[in-house]
């Protein structure tokens, strides 16, 4: 499976929508949850052993980090102008934050539920793979 999932976006004059987000997913142990996040904040990094996680930005705009020993960082930005699914692998580390001034909406899918006595998370902070500057929009 591709890292990332370009979506079909459908619009007419009523608005916009996308449609069966996560039909890549073959797994009945999922669970699918939504969060906002806000400008300025970096939810990164962590990572888990057990799950894989796909995330799509519904509503504004979010850069996704991921970091492997073998490609390093990666940046992929998504949301409702670039609407796309990015896979994140079990074991890889990954977090995001939002691109702008407003709040961006991620639903997210993850293939094990979440078990709060057995916590399937490892935690890093926000710099420990990157430089500062490398959650900052880029200008080119």
């Amino acid at each position: 499976m591709s890292r990332i999932i370009q979506l079909p976006k459908f619009a007419d004059s009523r608005g916009w929508s996308l449609n069966d987000i996560y039909n890549m997913v073959d797994t009945k142990e999922y669970q699918i949850n939504y969060s906002i996040l806000y400008p300025g904040i970096i939810k990164a990094w962590h990572r888990h052993k057990h799950q894989d996680d796909m995330f799509c930005i519904l509503n504004g705009m979010a850069q996704v980090g991921i970091y492997t020993d073998e490609n390093g960082p990666e940046k992929f930005f998504i949301g409702e102008h670039n609407p796309a699914v990015v896979h994140v692998k079990a074991g890889e580390w990954h977090g995001l934050t939002a691109v702008g001034n407003e709040p961006c909406g991620l639903l997210y899918l993850v293939t094990k539920k979440y078990d709060p006595k057995n916590p399937d998370e490892e935690r890093a902070g926000a710099f420990e793979f990157v430089e500062k500057d490398w959650w900052l929009p880029e200008n080119k």
